[in-house]
């Protein structure tokens, strides 16, 4: 039975097909209200592709806000950026499987931002804003972080328990004004470090998986004769 999900990219190569449209309009995440920003991209192909998808799958019981449209386009900026820096470290990104906006079964319609699979590991991976203009951005984090933390341990009680179910939250702030025209060049440098840390994380990860398998194993029995 296949897995409902928006969509489920099966390579990096699925997702830099997707997000063709994001490169070809030179997205930026603008600091600009999520609001005004739905307003602004509302004619935009992806943009309503998106909504469309999301509602003829019913994800949710919940109905759509236009402000989790542009959340999404943002935040698949991101995981490209991330794919692309996994891949220069030498991950086999094409293993890696991302499943975007998934309603967790028993999960009381709840939503996971992302998981990522990679063999017998599945990281729970949550994105959010963080505008010190707007208030309340601390508690919006922790309450961030507290529902992934709740999706792990979800997810760790329903699959088999060889499978290694791990949480991320990754804080990401605007890069550019479109009012302005300006570039936040210490936002944009904020998120390549945030970008870089969960490549670390997920680098390390996919090593602890790597060294896991049986032949590597046994080639380690062999060293220690």
């Amino acid at each position: 039975m296949p897995i409902k999900s928006m969509i489920i990219f099966s390579s990096m190569r699925d997702l830099t097909n997707f997000t063709t449209e994001i490169d070809q309009t030179k997205w930026n995440i603008e600091k600009e209200y999520l609001k005004d920003r739905a307003i602004y991209y509302s004619k935009m192909k992806l943009f309503n592709d998106l909504k469309m998808l999301f509602n003829t799958k019913k994800i949710s019981i919940w109905p759509l806000k236009d402000e989790e449209v542009i959340t999404w386009i943002d935040t698949l900026c991101l995981l490209k950026r991330l794919m692309i820096l996994l891949f220069k470290r030498g991950v086999q990104t094409d293993k890696i499987s991302i499943v975007m906006e998934y309603p967790l079964v028993f999960g009381n319609h709840m939503r996971a931002d992302y998981l990522l699979i990679y063999e017998q590991l599945v990281l729970v991976l949550e994105f959010g804003m963080f505008n010190q203009e707007e208030r309340r951005s601390e508690e919006r984090y922790t309450k961030k972080l507290q529902e992934s933390i709740s999706y792990r341990q979800l997810l760790s009680n329903l699959v088999c328990p060889k499978i290694d179910v791990v949480n991320y939250v990754m804080i990401y702030k605007p890069e550019f004004s479109r009012i302005y025209n300006i570039q936040m060049n210490e936002n944009i440098e904020y998120n390549a470090l945030e970008i870089e840390k969960l490549s670390n994380f997920i680098t390390h990860l996919i090593k602890l998986q790597n060294e896991s398998r049986p032949l590597v194993q046994l080639s380690y029995l062999e060293s220690i004769k």
